[in-house]
């Protein structure tokens, strides 16, 4: 490694060090947590700053998580952890905003699940009958109760077309804004507005009074 390469690298810890002191020393607040210093996290990150890195992670790692499960992921866990990885690597040819950022995050979080989708159809479906009993650790209780929730989510869901789910997840799980969810879906903001009022009217009506037409 060159004197030159070293020193740049000296330098990125040391900025991530002092990120990570004020990342430390402030409260957190949902939807913005590496506000209003994104830039300066951003510019570290493409550096391979480490500390940068875990600002990010922390700031989407539980909207993703929610996001990836409730759109039907078996693995939510690993499927976040594809999207980092894709992240990473992608990010120093990232230019934007925070917003945009976020968009571009989703937006490979959703391809993932696309192509996950499309490669499990491929395969032949293996029975998950007496696979639990192998599983070790973990709180049985708190995973069946989350597995509950799941479950009535993905009932309630699965009456509305892909665009309407994927507009709701993305609106009210995942916390993303209009322009920045049309973004991710590759369309208008005026179309977001309309799949959503059209999604929530279904829900209403599947919840009180049965199945609605979409």
């Amino acid at each position: 490694m060159s004197r030159t390469d070293a020193g740049s690298r000296t330098d990125a810890d040391l900025a991530g060090r002092k990120l990570s002191e004020q990342h430390n020393a402030r409260s957190s607040v949902a939807g913005s947590v590496y506000e209003p210093t994104f830039d300066a996290v951003l510019a570290l990150a493409k550096e391979g700053c480490r500390s940068a890195f875990e600002e990010f992670f922390v700031a989407l790692n539980r909207p993703l998580h929610a996001f990836c499960l409730a759109r039907g992921s078996t693995d939510g866990e690993g499927t976040v952890n594809e999207v980092f990885l894709k992240v990473f690597k992608n990010v120093r040819h990232f230019n934007g905003t925070e917003d945009q950022f976020r968009s571009w995050v989703f937006t490979i979080a959703r391809n993932q699940l696309i192509d996950d989708g499309r490669r499990a159809q491929r395969r032949p479906v293996e029975s998950g009958i007496g696979g639990h009993d192998d599983w070790v650790g973990g709180n049985v209780e708190a995973e069946a109760i989350d597995q509950l929730g799941n479950e009535w989510l993905h009932d309630q869901l699965s009456i509305l077309t892909s665009d309407q789910r994927d507009v709701l997840l993305l609106r009210i799980v995942s916390d993303l804004t209009v322009e920045a969810t049309a973004e991710v879906m590759g369309k208008e903001p005026g179309a977001i507005k309309a799949l959503q009022r059209r999604a929530l009217r279904a829900l209403h009506r599947h919840m009180t009074n049965g199945p609605a037409p979409l």
